[in-house]
């Protein structure tokens, strides 16, 4: 007890002092990408050096009249852009020559100070060359392969005829000033990563920022940086629904934190029950809101900084959006303050914006504590919750629209109705929601030679399956009746199989277990002796004396403590089921003396009438 009560204040403490932590880990992302992108800068120190020695010679030529590409409306490539929209100074070239030196040096605080203060025209000539080289030494976004993609995939076919894949958000396509010839460019670039990132389910920003790309590159220097950003290690494109929805529920919980004002004024102000409504279309508040000129300024950044960059410049909207609406100024539209409708005020507030490009940035920017880490721990965290909750039920729905199951190494497998088992496998005790809808049916389970549990119990747990796993067979990877009681032999036996189910039952004859959705090597990814990992998909159960299923907390509450993430933990003395302030299950080294307590994590009674058991025999399944 003494163990684990010293476990969870070290958990504790250390969960403290990784928030302490936040304002460091802000000045040591610059450090972080330094280290990472030291390899690149040899491959493009030469080109670099060019760039540099030639620098006025690309951007200081006072006859250039504009430095949008080819692919922009002529109308647009003519703009002038006065002082009310944008202040520029003599320092421009100097700047420029400042971000390529940096990029040279690899200096990036450098870089991305200038990029943040700069005042360059949206049609300055140095973007051209500027975000290329950007991508090339951030992103490694090199390569000629885009000619020979476009030959083999669309041939001698109209540009017209290319249709644009599902991936893109068919609401929101901003062409911003791109000719009619740059949107068929732009589509075309779409068509060819439809096929090069297959792994692409749903993108919404790939279309416009294609669309502000080709205002300053060749299609092949696009589609370079985009495929450059697609691949990085650090996630800098949403390519999935998933994510994607799990991104406004981070924005939600970062203007909670960083922007407190703005969220009660948003509470206030919003008459419908749902406030996470309002942050449904916070991307949108810079690509289709924001005027063409400050949304390069915010892409400038982005291109280094990453998605980050998105989430200040939203708050930043969102606090000046407060401070404008409690001016409630006479030039404000008469029903900018109407109770109905905020999210449509925003959306007018940004198209309307009535600060400059520099306040904007400097609002958001001036936001304290707010790190790269701190969005990753937020974005993973939400999408365990879309996946372990809205996917599973889609899965459920997918699977229950299949009316057969065939297997080609085992023949027909017979689907049977849950109805028609037994009836004390599915026990009154099973409350509703855990059962699988009647009309997915399970199947025909092989005999098991068990001696943890018996044939009704396997299919009571195939019920409680993610629904993508209840089409599958069990397959025996470990018993302590055959292969021993050593942990690091359950561990070598398993480790490479996922899911994995646990079976336990102790000397005074009591089954419970967990399926666990990771694989167990796992538990090495960290340097710490003791590492949790794995998802929301994980649970726990007892079988004998009563069937009761435990899932993740998280499934039915999103405010939820830190421990309730602890999942899955193990190392060469202990295996760990579930955590906070005790464990569901704790294996020791030889499987004798063992723990079952209340955890944060599945908010489980005990699964035994005794805390500390001794395991009289312990089973573990994988699935084929």
């Amino acid at each position: 007890m003494h163990a684990v009560i010293e476990r969870d204040k070290l958990i504790s403490e250390s969960s403290q002092k990784e928030e302490d932590k936040n304002e460091k880990e802000e000045k040591k992302e610059v450090v972080d990408t330094q280290e990472e992108i030291v390899t690149s800068q040899e491959e493009l120190g030469n080109s670099l050096d060019e760039i540099v020695n030639n620098q006025y010679e690309i951007v200081a030529a006072e006859t250039v009249v504009s430095g949008f590409s080819e692919l922009v409306d002529k109308s647009a490539r003519e703009m002038t852009f006065s002082e009310e929209y944008y202040t520029s100074n003599a320092n421009d070239y100097d700047s420029y020559g400042a971000v390529m030196t940096g990029l040279k040096n690899n200096d990036l605080a450098v870089v991305k100070h200038v990029l943040r203060t700069n005042s360059w025209l949206p049609n300055h000539p140095c973007r051209e060359t500027l975000w290329m080289q950007i991508c090339k030494y951030l992103h490694k976004a090199k390569g000629d392969v885009y000619t020979e993609l476009e030959g083999d995939l669309l041939g001698d076919r109209k540009i017209k005829d290319v249709q644009l894949p599902s991936f893109v958000d068919f609401d929101n396509l901003m062409t911003y000033h791109l000719s009619v010839d740059g949107v068929q460019q732009l589509h075309k670039i779409l068509a060819i990563l439809h096929h090069t990132n297959p792994d692409i389910t749903y993108s919404p920003l790939l279309y416009p920022l294609l669309g502000i790309f080709l205002h300053y590159m060749t299609p092949s220097d696009a589609y370079n940086c985009i495929y450059g950003l697609l691949t990085s290690k650090e996630t800098f494109i949403i390519q999935t629904k998933v994510a994607y929805e799990a991104s406004k529920r981070v924005m939600r919980d970062l203007t909670k934190k960083f922007a407190k004002s703005a969220y009660v004024h948003l509470v206030r102000n919003c008459n419908t029950k749902d406030i996470d409504t309002v942050f449904d279309s916070w991307l949108w508040w810079l690509f289709s809101g924001l005027p063409f000129h400050y949304m390069i300024r915010v892409v400038d950044c982005f291109l280094l900084e990453g998605v980050k960059v998105f989430y200040r410049t939203a708050l930043s909207i969102l606090i000046l959006f407060t401070k404008y609406s409690g001016k409630r100024t006479s030039g404000a539209p008469r029903d900018f303050n109407a109770l109905s409708s905020v999210p449509q005020n925003l959306l007018q507030f940004c198209q309307e914006m009535p600060f400059k490009v520099e306040k904007l940035l400097k609002v958001g920017f001036g936001i304290r504590g707010l790190t790269r880490k701190e969005i990753k721990k937020l974005q993973l965290k939400h999408e365990m919750y879309l996946n372990s909750r809205n996917f599973l039920n889609h899965e459920m729905h997918r699977v229950a629209s299949h009316h057969s199951i065939t297997r080609s190494t085992s023949g027909p497998l017979a689907l049977h109705n849950i109805s028609t088992i037994n009836s004390s496998v599915i026990t009154a005790d099973m409350p509703c929601s855990k059962m699988r809808s009647h009309s997915v049916g399970i199947l025909a389970l092989p005999q098991i030679d068990s001696r943890a549990m018996m044939m009704e119990d396997l299919y009571t747990i195939w019920t409680w399956l993610p629904a993508r796993f209840a089409v599958c067979q069990p397959e025996l990877l470990y018993t302590s009746e055959e292969h021993g009681t050593s942990l690091m032999t359950l561990y070598s036996r398993v480790e490479s199989y996922q899911p994995t189910l646990i079976f336990i039952k102790t000397t005074t004859d009591e089954v419970f277990g967990a399926f666990c959705s990771n694989y167990w090597r796992d538990r090495r990814q960290s340097s710490r002796k003791l590492c949790y990992f794995g998802t929301g998909e994980t649970f726990i159960f007892t079988l004998s004396p009563k069937k009761k299923k435990y899932e993740w907390v998280g499934l039915h509450e999103e405010e939820i403590p830190n421990t309730a993430h602890m999942f899955l933990a193990g190392d060469n003395s202990v295996l760990t089921i579930g955590g906070g302030h005790g464990e569901a299950i704790q294996l020791d080294a030889n499987l004798e003396h063992c723990r079952s307590q209340h955890c944060d994590t599945f908010d489980n009674e005990p699964l035994c009438s005794n805390q500390d058991f001794t395991c009289k025999v312990v089973e573990v399944y994988g699935f084929h």
